[in-house]
């Protein structure tokens, strides 16, 4: 029943970006002046478009809000959002805190859409079912469950420490 209550809130998300790449084969090993001395002054970076895909959930359907991961979005010069309905919208970057992998999208032109309830954490407890629902692949819904293993973690990375985190063992596609 929980699967099927929030599933038709969970979208798909595409992105793109423009991604510029140096053409000199040397890269900072010879001063670009030695490189364009023997084949021209041509541009020595070359554009293309990089695609991603990742999922996200209605959060706020009167104010077409999608929540996803900032990972999902970053660096996106176009995202478009499809519902399991099959409905498309385009998306536009509310806000993002990269620390906490979190952005808000907002859905444009997009009415009539389903939305998640929201949960509140605060009576979680370690042991509890717990149920991840993605489409990061466009298939449609992936449903994973597992448990809570720990509450209030702490992960130390290169970027610094982050606090009160829910650990879960539900598997996640990257």
């Amino acid at each position: 029943r929980t699967v099927q209550s929030v599933a038709p809130a969970v979208v798909n998300i595409h992105t793109a970006r423009i991604v510029e790449q140096e053409l000199n084969p040397f890269g900072s090993m010879f001063d670009d002046s030695l490189f364009r001395h023997f084949f021209g002054s041509q541009d020595l970076t070359r554009r293309f478009e990089q695609r991603s895909l990742g999922s996200g959930v209605i959060i706020d359907s009167r104010n077409s809000l999608v929540l996803t991961n900032a990972h999902v979005i970053e660096g996106a010069s176009s995202i478009r959002v499809r519902l399991l309905d099959g409905r498309q919208f385009d998306g536009e970057l509310v806000g993002s805190d990269p620390d906490f992998d979190l952005a808000v999208l907002h859905l444009k032109s997009a009415d009539n859409l389903p939305q998640a309830a929201m949960g509140d954490s605060s009576d979680m407890m370690i042991g509890e079912t717990v149920i991840a629902i993605g489409n990061p692949f466009g298939f449609g819904n992936t449903v994973t469950t597992g448990v809570v293993s720990a509450l209030e973690r702490t992960i130390e990375t290169k970027q610094g420490t982050f606090t009160d985190f829910i650990q879960t063992d539900a598997a996640i596609n990257p």
